[in-house]
């Protein structure tokens, strides 16, 4: 089989080997100089194709339907597919040879920084954002399900903002780059999750699109701590998971899990079930002793930040659910950088006294979280905020691929 798979396909695809879901695939992808893009063509040679022989299972895709058809990408007209289950591009010009990646087995899928481009086309531009903390970050959506599936941590990144500008300025007349060079001036590298990107992606957006206007945070950087040479060895990784720019103002997450207090509460109950039992009673105190030395590690570690200069926020997952939390914790930030920077940050203050965009704004983080409410908010985010039919909202929902 011959194909250059694009746009929801080649991000499901490149998701799937992220995930260790598609193990015939060399985790990392292994870039080409050059990469020409390359015409369609089934394994045995016929033209006509069929969803079962456009059906690419070893890369954990569906089988292509009308609905949810297979996107390929072509160098010219003559060469589309002219099946339903197919939706192609046609690049007869315009890209650079290193605009796809090969695979193997015949396969290529565009490259992070082309994909960011295609999916400038179909994603709303928060939605995009998000995508792009991802392709730079140290984690990957599932392939299936993204919003509310399985998440992989550790994934090295695919890209880096820095790659992904210098390709949209050699990019020329494809559709999608007035939109994507606007949109990566908001990603940062080195994202470790997705709440942390959608807090981050948050802070970066200007207040036009509903963000908090305080620009690209700087996310996981290492530097050493001041000090004697054995704390400075011992703590090196001591950074804030985000820091606002030009301020020594940073900001904490601590994910749902990070305490994992339901250790403690599973293995409370399997001792209680077996209450003979020294080892399950050891093992409740073994529990114990870890999430205390993560608590008093967590205060460590900001002691040793606010003894860098460094004023930290924390951030919770619950802050993003309850209404209004992210605003709080947004304004407990830009007070510390108005305090301790040079900074003007009058326009986010104006912002925060407008209830029509706080509540814009709310709707818009509840629509990009990960949970089973966030179709419906975004179904009424999009209504509200881009006036469309129902049905074109609904066929949204699906090309937002979170």
């Amino acid at each position: 089989m011959q194909l250059s798979l694009n746009k929801q396909s080649a991000l499901q695809a490149i998701r799937a080997i992220r995930c260790g879901k598609a193990p015939q695939v060399n985790r990392p992808i292994n870039r080409m100089a050059k990469a020409p893009l390359r015409s369609p063509q089934r394994p045995d040679g016929k033209k006509r194709w069929s969803p079962a022989t456009a059906h690419l299972d070893w890369l954990g895709l569906p089988q292509p339907t009308q609905r949810t058809p297979l996107h390929v990408a072509v160098p010219s007209d003559p060469n589309r597919i002219r099946a339903r289950f197919f939706s192609c591009t046609i690049y007869s010009k315009g890209l650079p040879d290193d605009a796809f990646l090969d695979i193997g087995y015949g396969t290529q899928v565009a490259s992070p920084e082309l994909l960011f481009i295609e999916l400038a086309t179909v994603m709303i531009p928060q939605v995009l954002v998000l995508l792009g903390y991802e392709l730079t970050g140290k984690y990957s959506r599932g392939a299936s399900g993204p919003r509310l599936g399985p998440v992989t941590y550790g994934a090295p990144p695919l890209t880096t903002v820095e790659k992904i500008e210098d390709f949209i300025v050699r990019c020329h007349g494809i559709p999608g780059l007035s939109a994507a060079r606007e949109s990566i001036k908001y990603v940062s590298n080195n994202s470790w999750s997705p709440t942390e990107s959608l807090i981050a992606a948050m802070a970066a957006l200007p207040i036009e699109s509903l963000g908090y206007g305080l620009g690209r945070l700087i996310l996981n950087e290492r530097s050493d701590a001041h000090g004697d040479n054995a704390m400075r060895h011992a703590k090196e990784s001591r950074v804030p998971d985000m820091l606002v720019p030009d301020t020594p103002v940073g900001i904490n997450y601590e994910g749902g899990g990070h305490l994992e207090l339901g250790r403690i509460v599973a293995a409370a109950m399997a001792a209680a079930e077996n209450p003979g039992s020294a080892l399950l009673q050891e093992a409740v105190n073994h529990e114990k002793d870890n999430v205390r030395e993560k608590y008093v590690d967590d205060l460590r570690r900001t002691r040793e930040l606010a003894s860098r200069g460094l004023v930290i926020a924390n951030a919770t997952m619950e802050d993003l659910f309850v209404r209004y939390g992210l605003d709080t914790l947004m304004q407990q930030v830009i007070s510390a950088a108005e305090r301790f920077s040079d900074r003007d940050f009058s326009m986010c203050w104006k912002a925060f006294d407008s209830p029509a965009v706080c509540a814009k704004r709310q709707l818009l983080i509840w629509a990009l979280l990960d949970w089973k409410p966030g179709i419906e908010y975004m179904q009424r985010f999009i209504e509200r905020e881009y006036s469309e039919p129902r049905q074109a909202i609904e066929d949204h929902i699906i090309d937002f691929v979170l």
